[in-house]
């Protein structure tokens, strides 16, 4: 993604990257664990949400109070074996922090099909 906006919200603890442009109409969200992903008419992820995020920064061991310093960042999006990495990456004035977050979707064996 490239010019993405980066917002924190403190209120709810969650994480905002967006990089929808003016021209992008979006066709779909999806959750998946804790993040949120928005994508456009052309399926690309254009928006994505990492939902408590300083939980989740703290179990990496990572300084959450960077979240109050953010002045840009962007999102890496690519696909891995049977699922997916995003990294979230800020920029704060001293730094730039990379968060890797894995998304494995299930595969056949893992999912449990019922009949009513």
């Amino acid at each position: 993604m490239e010019k993405c906006r980066v917002y924190y919200d403190k209120q709810y603890d969650r994480l905002m990257i967006a990089g929808k442009k003016d021209s992008d109409i979006i066709s779909g969200s999806v959750r998946i664990l804790n993040t949120i992903l928005d994508f456009n008419q052309e399926n690309n992820v254009v928006n994505a949400e990492l939902l408590n995020v300083s939980e989740y920064l703290e179990l990496l061991n990572l300084d959450n109070s960077l979240l109050n310093n953010i002045i840009g960042g962007s999102l890496s999006f690519r696909q891995l074996r049977d699922g997916y990495e995003l990294v979230f990456i800020l920029k704060t004035n001293k730094e730039t922090v990379a968060i890797p977050y894995n998304i494995q979707l299930p595969t056949k064996k893992q999912i449990t099909v019922t009949s009513a």
